[in-house]
């Protein structure tokens, strides 16, 4: 039996790949770059590539995995079986397992917390397949590779496509900290985590202050990288990779921690002045870059390969940018500050949704008068006047409904951008319902709590740790998140939502908590994010706008029959002459096209 300690090798690089079915063995046993790890007589065949990891646990069940744990013994799968018997929810860190029985049959698979680590399944009668990269399951002989439009429309949503789909109808992901229980030709799924709000905690500010500056120290010095391997930090500048950073450097361990920041020439997209704040505050062994735009455009064909399905967020150039520097300076780990802002209550539009959810709570007669007023002055070519009238709007909502109108590209454009066909087949509030059925988990939570929940759920599980996780596999990094340590969490979220947002101070408390951590310079510093100039080269750059256009215009994108094209030619015009914003949603474009002539048509 293989167990976890400080010696055993990290097995998040790497890829698994479970078969379970008369004519799966034959398959599994040729794929390329695997090797089988079960016997040819079993029923269950399993197979290895780089980290990933299997065993035979105590109880004569064996197990698959991809892990990084903190506390947690692989191979603890004795439960698996019981009927109603909890899974390894105690488990801290990253992982992907499957335990499966090869005399019964039986097969019980689940993924972490937050879902760091991929995992999709493939069902069929004939067949039962799990693995740890979509491209693998797709390429099996029992994949009809039918692309899945309500994926596709979701995508265009949300710059990701979110679990349980994926592009193909076939293959479903697993959502995070859900299980997959497979017996005699059944398959059941449930989820053994959902954050949960008790806001249970009672203390002056000063006093909870301190016992949240405890846990976020205890929880990153638990997932600090060992001795025996080259490691550093992101360092953007924002409050979570700089609280991280200095932390670790306060340990008092041997040698300096080392940071890794990138920054580009265009204003507005360069935070590397407040990383080096950061830096210099905590003492640690930077390193910088800027990065150009032809070298980060140079990156474009390396996220096609980086991610196992179309994935839209711009940011991940940048982040591979980033994880470039860290590699050329030998590191193979990283700790990152993501879930910061959705545990500790960072993100702008959580202040933003307080004002809009007072503004709900007004009488109607109020609420129509400015809604009235806000059509009077918006529309035409203003962006500002523009803007005015989509807050009106908004706020008229409720929540999930409200905070979807940040992420409803191909909804708000649904009868413009949409041809018949698909519009056939997906409805207009597709992504919409999605995100109420998320919104809907949970037995607790404030207002405030209910739309952190979300994001927890959506915009970190399914798109900034898959945007982390590929950039730094494709370099051969792994990457660690303290701030999603299940402990953290739970500690955090039995803090009422006073504490996240006050007024429209966000972060209360973790900034009194590290106040004697953080320069106040990052303290006070307004939220940029980690952004790429895509507005501006599209404006800018005739070079980068004839590739987008090639991309969006030719033959193979008209022969989709997705897009109107005379519509995707007005967003480039609204975008070119400054009445709107389309950045974001022609680069999702974009990079659906390209992925589909990389990974499904072939060319």
């Amino acid at each position: 039996m293989e167990t976890h300690d400080s010696t055993t090798p990290r097995g998040v690089l790497g890829d698994f790949v479970l078969a379970r079915g008369p004519e799966a063995g034959a398959w599994i046993r040729g794929l390329a770059g695997f090797t089988p790890a079960s016997n040819q007589g079993d029923e269950i065949q399993v197979a290895t590539r780089g980290g990933a990891r299997h065993g035979t646990g105590p109880d004569g069940n064996r197990w698959l995995a991809l892990a990084d744990l903190i506390e947690g013994q692989l191979g603890d799968g004795g439960r698996a079986f019981e009927p109603g018997a909890p899974p390894q929810a105690g488990w801290r860190g990253r992982f992907a397992q499957v335990v499966f029985n090869p005399g019964a049959g039986g097969v019980v698979a689940l993924t972490d917390h937050f879902s760091t680590v991929n995992l999709y399944a493939l069902v069929s009668e004939r067949v039962l397949l799990i693995g740890t990269d979509l491209r693998l399951l797709a390429a099996s002989p029992w994949c009809r590779r039918e692309i899945d439009l309500a994926s596709v429309y979701n995508y265009m949503n949300f710059a990701c496509i979110p679990a349980p789909g994926t592009i193909f109808r076939d293959i479903r992901r697993f959502e995070p900290g859900t299980r997959l229980q497979w017996s005699q030709g059944r398959v059941r799924w449930d989820r053994y985590f959902i954050p949960e709000y008790p806001e249970d905690l009672r203390g002056t500010d000063d006093e909870l202050a301190h016992e949240l500056r405890d846990r976020m120290i205890a929880s990153v010095h638990a997932y600090r990288p060992d001795d025996s391997e080259q490691w550093g930090c992101f360092l953007s500048g924002g409050t979570d990779s700089s609280s991280i950073t200095s932390i670790l450097s306060r340990q008092g361990r041997p040698g300096r921690v080392r940071s890794f920041s990138i920054g580009f020439a265009e204003q507005g997209y360069d935070e590397l002045g407040y990383a080096e704040t950061a830096a210099r505050a905590c003492g640690a062994e930077p390193s910088f870059a800027r990065v150009s735009r032809e070298q980060a455009q140079s990156l474009l064909g390396r996220l096609l390969d980086s991610y196992d399905q179309p994935f839209g967020n711009a940011s991940a150039i940048p982040t591979m940018a980033c994880v470039n520097l860290a590699r050329e300076h030998g590191i193979n780990c990283m700790v990152a500050g993501d879930g910061g802002d959705e545990i500790f209550g960072g993100n702008q539009r959580y202040a933003k949704d307080q004002v809009m959810e007072a503004w709900y709570a007004m009488p109607g007669p109020a609420k129509r008068l400015a809604l009235r007023l806000g059509h009077l002055v918006g529309g035409g070519n203003s962006h500002l006047l523009n803007r005015f009238e989509n807050f009106f709007e908004r706020a008229s909502l409720p929540n999930p409904d409200r905070f979807y109108s940040d992420d409803s590209f191909a909804s708000d454009h649904y009868d413009q951008l949409l041809r018949p066909d698909f519009r056939r087949e997906v409805a207009r509030d597709t992504s919409l319902q999605f995100m109420r059925s998320v919104y809907s988990l949970g037995a607790s939570g404030s207002p405030l709590h209910r739309i952190m929940r979300l994001d927890l759920l959506m915009a970190i599980a399914q798109n900034d740790l898959r945007k982390v996780d590929g950039a730094a596999r494709s370099v051969g990094i792994s990457v660690r998140f303290p701030y999603l340590d299940p402990i953290l969490v739970a500690f955090a979220n039995r803090l009422p939502q006073r504490y996240k947002v006050r007024g429209l101070e966000k972060r209360y408390l973790f900034k009194k908590a590290m106040r004697d951590i953080l320069p106040e310079a990052i303290l006070r510093k307004k939220k940029q994010g980690f952004g790429l100039p895509i507005s501006v080269w599209l404006r800018n750059d005739p070079q980068f706008q004839s590739t987008v256009r090639d991309a969006l215009f030719d033959q193979t994108a008209r022969a989709r029959g997705w897009w109107e094209t005379a519509y995707v030619e007005r967003l480039m015009a609204e975008h070119l002459r400054g009445s709107w914003d389309h950045a974001d949603d022609i680069w999702r474009l974009f990079v659906l096209e390209l992925w589909l002539r990389k990974n499904v048509d072939g060319r």
